[in-house]
């Protein structure tokens, strides 16, 4: 029988810019907002870190996202017992963080120092 990894305690310390997880396994997790809010799981999201990317100008795509997006969260809602999502202050709300994700993600805690992620993050 397997154990499954879940949250026991979530925390979004605004005031410190992280999320701390406690995991029912006891380990804990702390994720920088602006790591967080570089991954974001949204499909629009995904798209512009994939032109960023990309090789070749085969297609573009126009967003509405802000030049320097919020990395202040304005609110959070739990999404089943699977997933977080986190709604920024300048109103994008749209990712949904899975728990596997940060889980398996809990290695790639080392960051660069403005907050964006040494390797592909899992969520995307």
């Amino acid at each position: 029988m397997s154990i499954i990894i879940r949250p026991k305690k979530i925390t979004i310390e605004r005031e410190n810019g992280v999320m701390r997880i406690v995991w029912n396994n006891s380990t804990e997790s702390t994720f920088p907002l602006s790591w967080l809010r570089a991954n974001c799981p949204c499909a629009t999201c995904k798209e512009t870190r994939r032109e960023a990317t990309a090789e070749t100008d085969l297609l573009t795509l126009n967003t509405s996202l802000p030049i320097e997006p919020s990395t202040e969260i304005a609110s959070a809602e739990l999404v089943g017992n699977y997933a977080i999502r986190l709604e920024w202050t300048d109103g994008h709300g749209t990712g949904i963080y899975s728990f596997a994700g940060f889980y398996a993600s809990a290695e790639l805690e080392k960051l660069k120092p403005d907050g964006t992620p040494l390797l592909n993050f899992v969520f995307g």
